[in-house]
């Protein structure tokens, strides 16, 4: 929780934490999910997309690992699904990723997932200040065409 602006939470704050995502997938059909590590099957996590009580008008995608997990890569590769998830079937034409300013690599995750900086907002429930990061839906772009050179396929984008 050491960049979530808080200590760890309480067994009440974590079954309230709880009541909030549950609550959530009920209003809007989807929210945070557990990442697991596919070889071993252990949970190492969570991630998602789900609304932010600091930035209610866009989705958050969001992602929590173990810190032994830390620097392997796999914040950008749950923040990509969450990606792919929220703008393909779940369809938003914006969504935001929000942490603190001394959460130094959640920010370069952020910019690896193409993520500008919006805006900076108050957190008055935890006495902190957010920075609230978006990323508008991409434009489709055309199938890459194949291009024959010395009988073997050169993809190039236009």
């Amino acid at each position: 929780m050491r960049h979530m602006g808080r200590g760890p939470m309480s067994r009440d704050e974590s079954a309230a934490a709880l009541r909030r995502h549950e609550a959530h997938w009920e209003r809007h059909g989807f929210g945070l999910l557990a990442v697991t590590e596919r070889a071993s099957g252990d949970l190492i996590g969570r991630s998602g997309v789900q609304y932010h009580r600091a930035w209610p008008d866009d989705p958050e995608v969001g992602w929590a690992l173990d810190p032994s997990r830390w620097g392997r890569g796999l914040a950008t590769e749950a923040g990509r699904a969450c990606l792919d998830w929220g703008f393909g079937e779940l369809g938003f034409a914006r969504l935001v990723s929000i942490t603190t300013e001394e959460n130094v690599a959640s920010r370069r995750v952020m910019a690896k997932l193409g993520f500008d900086l919006l805006a900076t907002v108050p957190f008055p429930e935890l006495d902190i200040e957010l920075l609230v990061h978006a990323l508008d839906r991409p434009s489709p772009r055309p199938a890459p065409r194949a291009t024959a050179a010395a009988g073997t396929l050169l993809l190039r984008a236009p």
